[in-house]
C-alpha cells in the first residue's frame, strides 16, 4: 500500500489544480475527507476545489458551511481529478474523468468495484475515508491544520457513528486521537450532528416511525414523491431512514426506499452482525459496507412499492429464513 500512497503523493505534489469528487447525496465522510483534501492542498498554494452540484443537507451546511463546493465543472480547469469515499460511476458526478488513460486517482475504504483511476488506494480495513486520507497527507508530511484536522474528524465519527459501528476498529480510535492532537474542534460537531434536531427532522421521524413495517426481521420504509411534498422535504431529508430502523430490537436488516425524482429510487441498507448486505446492495446497482451500504435504480415503470418488492425479494435470496 506504501507503494500506492507514494505514487499519489507524488501525483498531488506534481498537480497545479485538482478536482475532488465524492459520492452523489454526500454524508459527512464524504465531505469531510473531500474538504479535508481541499483544505491540505490549498494550504499548499494550489487551486483544489470539492465538485459536487448537490445541495448539501441542512446539517452538513450547518457543520461545514455553505458555499464548501462548486456546482459547475469545466475538466479544462484542472490536470488531475480525484474522487473520494465512492465506489461505483453510478454515484459519480462525472465518470469519465477516471480510468487509466486519465490524470486520476481514486481513494475509497469501500470495496470498489467499478470506479478506477490511473492510480487507486483501495484500503477497506478503515471504517472511513477521512482516515485514508489522513494517512495520505501524514505520509506526505503535508500540513493538516486545524480546519483539516476538524472536518477529517467529523467524517471519521460520523461514518463510525461516534465509533459505535461495526467498522470502528482500532486505527479509527488512533486517527482520532491524532487529528485532535492536531487540533480538531469537536463541540460544535457533536452538538450540531449528535445533539441537535430541528422541526422538519422531528416530523421527519414521525413519518418514519407512523410507516415503518416489518416482514420478518426485515424493517423497512417507503418514500414516494407525494409523502415529500405533504412534509415539504426533499430526498435529503430522509437520507438516515435505515440507521433509525436497524435500532429496533426485532430489526437483523433495515432499508428504505426513497422516490428521490419521479422514477428514481434511492434505496439504503443497514444491518446488525451477521447480516452483511454488501452483496445484495451490488446485485441491484449499489455498492458499499458490508453492513451499511446504498444504491439507485431508475425504472420509467416502478413505484417506491415495486421496488420494496424486489429489494425483499433479493434479501429473501440471501437469507431465505429471516
Amino acid at each position: 500500500m506504501m507503494k500506492e500512497i507514494k505514487k499519489i503523493l507524488k501525483a498531488l505534489k506534481r498537480a497545479k489544480s485538482v478536482a475532488i469528487f465524492s459520492h452523489s447525496d454526500p454524508d459527512f465522510d464524504a465531505i469531510g475527507s473531500s474538504l479535508g483534501l481541499k483544505y491540505a492542498l490549498n494550504n499548499m498554494g494550489k487551486k483544489a476545489d470539492y465538485i459536487c452540484s448537490e445541495q448539501m443537507s441542512q446539517t452538513a451546511t450547518n457543520f461545514f458551511g455553505e458555499n464548501i463546493s462548486e456546482k459547475h465543472f469545466n475538466e479544462k480547469n484542472y490536470d488531475l481529478f480525484v474522487s473520494v469515499d465512492n465506489p461505483t460511476t453510478t454515484r459519480c458526478q462525472n465518470p469519465e474523468c477516471f480510468s487509466q488513460n486519465t490524470p486520476s486517482i481514486v481513494i475509497d475504504h469501500h470495496k470498489n468495484l467499478e470506479l478506477k483511476g490511473k492510480l487507486n488506494y483501495i484500503n477497506t480495513t478503515r471504517s472511513s475515508c477521512c482516515e485514508l486520507v489522513f494517512e495520505i497527507l501524514e505520509k506526505g508530511k503535508i500540513k493538516i491544520d486545524e480546519k483539516t484536522a476538524t472536518v477529517l474528524y467529523a467524517g471519521l465519527s460520523a461514518d463510525t457513528n461516534s465509533f459505535i459501528n461495526s467498522n470502528t476498529n482500532s486505527d479509527s480510535f488512533l486517527v482520532a486521537q491524532k487529528l485532535l492532537k492536531l487540533g480538531a474542534q469537536t463541540t460544535k460537531f457533536n452538538e450540531i450532528f449528535y445533539r441537535s434536531i430541528s422541526k422538519k427532522e422531528m416530523e421527519i421521524k414521525k413519518f418514519v416511525y407512523n410507516n415503518f413495517k416489518f416482514n420478518g426481521s426485515i424493517c423497512y420504509c417507503l418514500v414516494s414523491q407525494q409523502d415529500m411534498k405533504n412534509l415539504k422535504a426533499g430526498a435529503k431529508d430522509f437520507s438516515s431512514i435505515s440507521s433509525q430502523l436497524i435500532s429496533f430490537a426485532k430489526s437483523n436488516i433495515a432499508f428504505s426506499v426513497v422516490e428521490k425524482q419521479p422514477k428514481e429510487f434511492y434505496f439504503s441498507f443497514r444491518s446488525k452482525t451477521n447480516y452483511p448486505t454488501r452483496e445484495i446492495a451490488q446485485n441491484l446497482g449499489g455498492g458499499g459496507h458490508e453492513y451499511a451500504c446504498a444504491g439507485k435504480i431508475c425504472d420509467e415503470n416502478a413505484s417506491v412499492e415495486s421496488v420494496k418488492n424486489l429489494v425483499l425479494k433479493e434479501i429473501k435470496k440471501f437469507y431465505p429464513k429471516i
